[in-house]
C-alpha cells in the first residue's frame, strides 16, 4: 500500500474529528414532540442536547453526567490531548532536532492511541443513549457522533487487518498509519 492510502485515512480522521465535535456541541441529540393539553395550542418540538436545549421548558437536561462526561472525554482525547502531546514531545523529547526521524515518529505514534481511545469512548456513550431512549427520538447530532465513532472503529479494524495480513511483506505499517519500507543493505536497484 502507498502513502496515498494513509493520507486518505488521515483526511478521514480529520473529518471524523470535526464531525464528532459538531455533533457533541449541537442541541439535536433528542427530539421530543410535546403535545399540549389544550388542542387549540399547536404541538411543540423540544430539542435536547448534551449541554443545552432548544425550545424546552426551563432548559431541561435529558442526559445524565456519564453520557456528558464520556463525550467530553472523547472530544478531549480526539483534539486537545494529541495536539498538546505532539507539541510538547517535539520541543522536549526531540530538543529541536528535526533530523531524528525516530523521535518524531515515536512522538506522533501516541496520537493514534488517543484517536482509538476516543473512538471507543464515543461508541460507549452512543450505546448508553441508545439503551435509554427510543430510536424515533434520536436526532441528527446523535447520529453524527455515532457515525464518527463507528468510522474510528472501522479504521481500527482495517489497521489490525493490515497488520495481520502484512506480516511477511517489505512494507510495514506503524501505529501512526504511516508506511515505512524496510530496506535491506544488500538490495539492488
Amino acid at each position: 500500500m502507498s502513502d496515498v492510502v494513509f493520507g486518505f485515512f488521515a483526511c478521514i480522521a480529520f473529518i471524523v474529528i470535526v464531525v464528532f465535535n459538531v455533533g457533541v456541541f449541537t442541541p439535536s441529540w433528542l427530539t421530543v414532540h410535546e403535545t399540549p393539553v389544550n388542542s387549540s395550542i399547536p404541538s411543540k418540538i423540544c430539542h435536547y442536547g448534551l449541554f443545552h436545549s432548544v425550545d424546552c421548558p426551563n432548559n431541561e437536561k435529558a442526559f445524565d453526567w456519564t453520557v456528558i462526561a464520556l463525550n467530553i472525554a472523547t472530544s478531549v482525547s480526539l483534539t486537545i490531548i494529541p495536539f498538546l502531546w505532539c507539541i510538547s514531545c517535539k520541543f522536549w523529547c526531540c530538543k529541536g532536532d528535526y533530523s531524528d526521524e525516530t523521535c518524531a515518529e515515536g512522538c506522533c505514534s501516541c496520537y493514534s492511541f488517543f484517536y482509538f481511545a476516543g473512538g471507543f469512548l464515543g461508541f460507549a456513550s452512543t450505546l448508553i443513549v441508545v439503551s435509554k431512549f427510543d430510536h424515533d427520538q434520536l436526532g441528527w447530532s446523535f447520529f453524527l457522533t455515532a457515525a464518527s465513532s463507528s468510522v474510528i472503529l472501522l479504521q481500527v479494524v482495517l489497521l489490525v487487518t493490515y497488520f495481520v495480513c502484512s506480516r511477511n511483506m517489505n512494507e510495514k505499517c506503524t501505529i501512526f498509519l504511516v508506511y515505512r519500507r524496510r530496506h535491506s543493505k544488500y538490495e539492488r536497484y
